[in-house]
């Protein structure tokens, strides 16, 4: 299984695997993520925090089993939707009334069919990985946040370098579509997993125009 051997190669697997990964990983994912000292969601919503009301709608993209709705909800945030593609990962986060509501989509399939402009902020959390169209998943993001709104994605630190993240990053920003706040340094990631040793995380917050 994947949280015992080969975790950190399957960003390229294609949907259907990473489906039956997280479906199968669903029961003990939280635990095996705290074992391994994985702290990006309180990370990633601190920076959407700063930026964002408690009163704004935020969507959870890749919301997995509710890490990032569990932090969401510890600072008053009470209007978010989750989507993920794995449907028993959606089970437990639904469960845990942190999400007013939860839809099963594959994020590599754009667009979504959420209407334009529908949420205040959006928050990204561990799930680049397995989107490696950066640019065109950017602008679907963009798409769905209100102007004015707050985007907060992740990236691992080896696949911010080979797809080359920055210079989509960049892009957005040339063409109007969103002001970038802050990209990190690479900060640690799953520091108690062996497989990512040398691998860190970029946090990018940015500003929907």
């Amino acid at each position: 299984m994947a949280r015992e051997q080969g975790l950190a190669g399957q960003f390229d697997a294609d949907s259907a695997t990473v489906r039956s990964i997280y479906d199968e990983w669903a029961p003990v994912y939280d635990g095996d993520l705290a074992s391994w000292g994985y702290e990006a969601p309180r990370v990633a919503v601190g920076l959407l925090a700063a930026r964002t009301s408690q009163d704004d709608q935020i969507v959870d993209m890749g919301c997995g089993t509710g890490l990032v709705g569990v932090e969401l909800a510890a600072r008053g945030y009470h209007d978010v939707v989750g989507i993920d593609v794995s449907s028993e990962s959606l089970d437990i986060a639904a469960e845990s009334t942190h999400y007013r509501a939860v839809a099963e989509h594959d994020l590599t399939s754009l667009p979504t069919g959420i209407l334009d402009a529908t949420f205040g902020g959006l928050i990204c959390v561990g799930v680049m990985t397995y989107l490696p169209e950066v640019e065109a998943t950017c602008r679907e993001f963009c798409r769905i946040v209100e102007p004015g709104g707050t985007i907060v994605v992740t990236q691992r630190s080896d696949l911010f370098v080979a797809r080359d993240t920055p210079a989509a990053f960049e892009r957005l920003e040339r063409d109007g579509s969103w002001t970038i706040h802050e990209v990190t340094e690479s900060r640690p990631y799953l520091p108690g997993h062996q497989e990512y040793e040398g691998i860190g995380v970029h946090y990018g917050v940015f500003g929907r125009r």
